[in-house]
């Protein structure tokens, strides 16, 4: 049988008024059937319980009516829902206030069928053991209006699903390791939860999707540091430590699988605030056609339905594990001294060898500047040790990775070799502007890159730059004439001279979304050759993220007072 919608409104102590996003919600209200059950101020729990409903289970349960309602499990109305697709499969719910939104873009098609006697049952328990849902009979399924077009679950696909997989429509427990009831959406099992609150330095749970033909596509890079896999029909998101300075807050990545998009949202919390890896919503967090606001190229930010603004990698302040970054709100002051200026390009390198600048004869007031041993991570202060590239034990340190500041995304800031006739620089930073041009090629990649700014600190000197470049080091940039890597037991460093990216601007072509390829491409090889080296993996995905995977883009420079950031690591 089918179900009209209620004509009033709630009564939550007071009248709550139903707000509509869309013209065509406004014209179901309007034909809402007057004499229907419905909840009032002495009566609370006038909705029968062997209604049909929608079962979500967030904070806490609640039971979502084709009318509107929304209750508890004693049948208490505790919200609203407001549909916002023109399917009315859709929506969101609403608080007894009328304007904070409780959950956001809930897919009802991807809710458990259930009637408030049998709802209890319905939920999963603490051990995460499967638990069958009982199945509603033909003429109790939840059906949002007679003139309904969206998609409604019945009865026996209900029951067909629960024969499969227990509850298979049911959304994710809030659990730190226990395994996840599998979800089946179409023929797209999905094991894990889609939601999680996890601390920094803590891991998040693994997430499998199964049953593919096809490769799934990553959509966003916003939590850069996830890694996946693909391997016999099935995509995994695998568990994996948050970097300790990765912003605090919400973050979501999404992902096409099987032609249907799908978000992961993770709210990152503040290492040693007692968060652990859990799922702090049990609403999956599919996305429809008509809602789905992720955009193909990855460099585009991400947003969910409520508009909130994913946080986007180039804000993550990654920085030394052996010593903390210098705090900072916002962008640091820079300002210029008048000195050389010019134009040029940046290129990149890493070849591990121990700077130039860490000569005591060739430091300047600046001093010397940080050697590591061959590991990269241990500092060394005998100045007079030779280099790891001549046979030595000096070494470049790998707390000299390029970084972000959190508040400050277009300006990053870096550690970089100069031409060797240009003596004297050791200790001295400049400000390149890029131009949104390349020296070889301009790309989709350079435009992006336009406006942003590079604040550079001299560390060391290249008998192969030029006049206006500077060779940036960021790990897998190159090893260049010389390769003093080997200590850090790192993986491929890719072309001699470029890098990793070098081989993704060759393995990505130049037909299609090239700008999306070489991103995706570069992405993909920093987590692969760094995998055992977190600090320097962050390094290596500023070139993908804060760079746009640009490859030698001009700018104009000038020289500046090095910022305290800078300084703090030379």
């Amino acid at each position: 049988m089918k179900y009209q919608f209620l004509k009033s409104a709630l009564i939550l102590g007071s009248v709550l008024a139903f707000v509509n996003c869309t013209d065509d919600a406004t014209d179901v209200i309007s034909n809402l059937d007057p004499n229907a059950n419905q909840p009032s101020e002495n009566d609370p729990s006038a909705v029968p319980a062997d209604d049909p409903c929608w079962l979500i289970n967030a904070d806490q349960p609640y039971l979502i009516y084709p009318a509107g309602i929304v209750t508890d499990l004693k049948g208490n109305p505790v919200a609203t829902f407001v549909f916002t697709d023109e399917n009315y499969t859709t929506g969101n719910m609403i608080a007894a206030d009328g304007s904070t939104i409780i959950l956001n873009n809930i897919a009802l098609d991807n809710l458990t069928v259930v009637t408030r006697a049998t709802a209890s049952m319905a939920l999963p328990p603490s051990s995460s053991a499967a638990i069958e849902t009982p199945a509603s009979s033909a003429d109790v399924t939840p059906t949002v209006s007679s003139s309904s077009t969206g998609t409604t679950p019945t009865s026996s696909e209900t029951a067909a699903n629960n024969d499969k997989s227990s509850s298979s429509e049911e959304k994710q427990v809030a659990t730190s390791s226990a395994t996840q009831t599998p979800i089946t959406d179409g023929k797209v099992t999905i094991t894990g939860s889609l939601t999680q609150t996890v601390a920094q330095k803590a891991s998040t749970s693994e997430i499998k999707f199964s049953g593919l033909s096809n490769e799934p596509t990553r959509l966003s890079w916003n939590a850069y540091f996830l890694e996946t896999s693909y391997s016999n029909g099935t995509y995994t998101v695998k568990a994996i430590t948050v970097p300790e300075y990765f912003e605090v807050g919400e973050v979501s990545e999404f992902f096409k699988v099987e032609g249907k998009d799908y978000e992961f949202k993770l709210t990152v919390t503040k290492a040693g605030s007692g968060s652990t890896s859990k799922s702090s919503s049990s609403q999956q967090q599919q996305k429809s056609s008509s809602s789905q606001q992720a955009k193909s190229s990855s460099s585009q930010q991400a947003k969910s339905s409520s508009s909130q603004q994913a946080k986007s990698s180039s804000s993550v302040q990654p920085v030394s594990s052996s010593s903390k970054q210098v705090v900072t709100t916002g962008c640091p002051t820079i300002k210029t001294k008048g000195g050389a200026s010019g134009s040029g390009f940046a290129s990149r390198y890493w070849d591990g060898c121990k700077p130039s600048c860490s000569w005591k004869n060739n430091a300047g007031s600046a001093g010397p500047a940080k050697q590591c041993s061959r590991d990269g991570k241990t500092a060394s202060t005998n100045y007079d040790e030779q280099s790891v590239c001549s046979g030595g034990g000096a070494a470049t340190c790998t707390s000299q990775i390029p970084f972000t500041i959190d508040g400050c995304d277009n300006i990053g800031f870096a550690f970089a070799a100069v031409p060797a006739s240009n003596g004297g620089q050791c200790g001295k930073c400049f400000q390149l502007t890029f131009t949104g041009k390349g020296k070889y090629e301009t790309k989709g990649n350079h435009k992006k890159l336009e406006g942003k700014k590079l604040i550079v600190m001299v560390t060391n000197i290249g008998a192969d730059v030029n006049q206006g470049q500077f060779d940036v080091m960021i790990p897998g940039g190159g090893v260049g004439l010389y390769n003093g890597t080997s200590g850090y037991n790192w993986g491929s460093q890719g072309a001699q001279y470029g890098g990793l990216l070098t081989d993704c601007e060759k393995e990505a072509g130049t037909a299609g979304d090239v700008t999306n390829k070489r991103k995706e491409c570069l992405i993909k090889k920093c987590n692969s050759s760094f995998g055992s080296d977190t600090q320097a993996k962050e390094g290596c995905l500023f070139l993908a993220n804060f760079m746009e995977a640009a490859g030698n883009p001009t700018h104009n420079y000038t020289e500046v007072e090095c910022p305290e950031v800078l300084k703090s690591k030379y």
